[in-house]
């Protein structure tokens, strides 16, 4: 995989703000542990494809409401073909950045407005297994 792609601000659908995109990705397939178990990951994700800038709005539209509101979204260099440093949700435009290559990979953080933040693992599409936090 090369280079990611650099755009503007995008996201999912079904809000007024110009720069959302077309086609919705369906059912977000995010499992979340309770904020009072301990683990490697407080979650794992099996996003639709390598765009992070269509991946990170629907991660944050769909992000389960008993946990909080999601308001920042970092990622692992390398992981995502198309990136970008914000994307538009329903909650407006949210901030994204990336963490050191030292980090690791197949990994994003989100940090929510209550100011906790989340380790969440990713799974992606076609892999053999997809473990579930339990």
């Amino acid at each position: 995989m090369g280079p990611p792609r650099r755009v503007g601000a995008v996201s999912a659908s079904g809000s007024s703000y110009p720069f959302r995109a077309s086609d919705p990705l369906g059912h977000l397939r995010l499992r979340v542990k309770p904020p009072c178990v301990a683990a490697e990951a407080d979650g794992v994700w099996l996003p639709y494809g390598r765009d992070l800038t269509r991946e990170a709005a629907h991660l944050v539209d769909e992000f389960p409401s008993t946990r909080g509101r999601v308001d920042r979204v970092v990622y692992a260099p390398g992981d995502w073909s198309v990136v970008s440093d914000e994307v538009w949700t329903r909650y407006g435009r949210v901030k994204v950045g990336y963490m050191t290559a030292a980090r690791g990979r197949a990994l994003v953080l989100v940090r929510l407005t209550s100011g906790e933040v989340l380790k969440i693992r990713v799974a992606w599409p076609g892999a053999a297994v997809l473990r579930l936090v339990r």
